[in-house]
């Protein structure tokens, strides 16, 4: 896998997850190996429902 990406092959990314420790875990990963231009973060099942069918 190439480790050089540009610009317009970055994702933005919905994380999902409950666990600070692991979405900090997650974070670092993704900052790490430069996969994701935007991360948004949601703590719940719920949140992420919302956020995706652009509820409340």
């Amino acid at each position: 896998m190439n480790k050089e990406f540009s610009m317009n092959s970055l994702k933005r990314i919905l994380l999902v997850e409950d666990s600070p420790n692991d979405a900090e875990l997650a974070l670092h990963a993704l900052a790490e190996h430069n996969l994701a231009q935007e991360v948004l973060q949601l703590h719940d099942g719920a949140q992420a429902l919302d956020y995706l069918f652009r509820r409340g």
